[in-house]
């Protein structure tokens, strides 16, 4: 690793000759306590260790250092003099200006990912979109609402593992491994749920304890406090029944009120004047949405039960593979259930364990990109 042209800093790796630059949050939201980010472990450092290119990062966390504008100017330089295969950006607010995207995409190739389509596309997305040569999207319903407004260049994909989830699992001894230890982990955790604190899920985790549940919590937010990478992987395999939360928040919240007068600008909010985009996106956030943890599960060998949301059955089979719920009642009474027929849930772990590992990992979603972009 070298620094390279003050803030990009390159990766040579040994897609045949292919050269990628990548930008987007080293940090979550760029709050240095919140790092690494979940793009910069599952995007950047899948493209730099799993292809044969050379991947240069140039990551958005540097604007707060040099400022919008000097960012951008080196970001075209730094495109003009590597001339690269392929421009990728994990977009997350305003850094990068339209002009210096319909510069770059004069030059070569570019692909935006877009999270949050449910909510964001509105007021976001569809405006970035055409400054692209594509965007890729995990929304099912996105790509029809991109072509209302005349964008075609929309790709649909999904959430998936890293292989850093993809630790040894033996199911024929039903035993994960701790690999560092070099033995196996015993399921000592009934239920647990990792992820960060929100007032819906809290909520949630509250009911479920009244009804005799009992919960191991971990996350930013929560008093139980953040886990590491390691260490939340060892929760998943020590778990019987590892939850899923998919919640949308309360509209009605000020926070979630101000949306429809501000909206994010890097690390700070500013007034937003364009008030039907953003109603829009507003009422978008009440929308259920596909996240990753439920691959990242699965990649472990975990049994999972997760909250449905949008078309959650188009990646796992109900029942079979994964264990969907769509009310807390009805959350209750399935760990209820699973947790008093183990060779069930071992069943059910192992297949959603095959499935992910057979076609929900970011080495197949990137392949599948790459392949409808035409750089395979």
């Amino acid at each position: 690793m070298r620094l390279n042209h003050g803030y990009a800093l390159r990766h040579t790796l040994s897609l045949n000759g292919m050269k990628i630059i990548y930008s987007g949050l080293r940090v979550e939201n760029y709050n240095p306590k919140r790092s690494p980010s979940f793009e910069y472990t599952n995007f950047y450092l899948t493209l730099k260790s799993l292809f044969s290119a050379e991947v240069i990062e140039y990551p958005f966390d540097n604007i707060l250092k040099v400022g919008k504008r000097w960012f951008n100017k080196n970001l075209l330089d730094l495109i003009l003099r590597e001339k690269p295969d392929l421009f990728f950006a994990f977009m997350y607010t305003d850094e990068l200006d339209v002009e210096t995207l319909d510069a770059i995409k004069r030059k070569t190739k570019t692909i935006a990912w877009f999270a949050d389509d449910h909510w964001r596309i509105w007021n976001y997305s569809r405006h970035y979109a055409p400054h692209f040569t594509w965007g890729a999207t995990t929304w099912s319903m996105a790509p029809a609402i991109y072509a209302r407004y005349g964008i075609k260049n929309i790709i649909r994909s999904q959430w998936a593992c890293s292989p850093r989830e993809r630790e040894p699992f033996d199911f024929a001894q039903d035993k994960l491994f701790d690999v560092a230890q070099g033995k196996p982990l015993n399921k000592d955790i009934n239920v647990s749920f990792v992820g960060q604190r929100t007032e819906k899920r809290a909520n949630i985790i509250e009911e479920l304890r009244r009804a005799g549940i009992n919960i191991y919590v971990r996350g930013w937010g929560w008093p139980e406090g953040r886990v590491s990478e390691e260490e939340a992987v060892k929760i998943f395999s020590r778990s019987k029944i590892n939850l899923n939360i998919n919640d949308s928040p309360n509209l009605f919240k000020p926070k979630y009120l101000a949306r429809l007068f501000l909206r994010r600008s890097m690390n700070r909010f500013v007034p937003s004047l364009n008030f039907l985009d953003n109603f829009q996106s507003w009422r978008g956030m009440s929308v259920p949405q596909i996240k990753a943890r439920p691959f990242e599960l699965s990649a472990r060998g975990a049994f999972v039960i997760s909250g449905y949301a949008d078309d959650m059955d188009a990646y796992y089979e109900e029942n079979e593979e994964m264990i969907f719920y769509r009310s807390s009642a009805e959350l209750a009474q399935k760990i209820a259930y699973y947790l008093e027929r183990g060779d069930e849930r071992e069943k059910i772990a192992e297949a959603g364990y095959q499935r992910t590992l057979r076609e929900h990992t970011y080495k197949k979603r990137f392949e599948e990109i790459f392949e409808k972009i035409g750089l395979r």
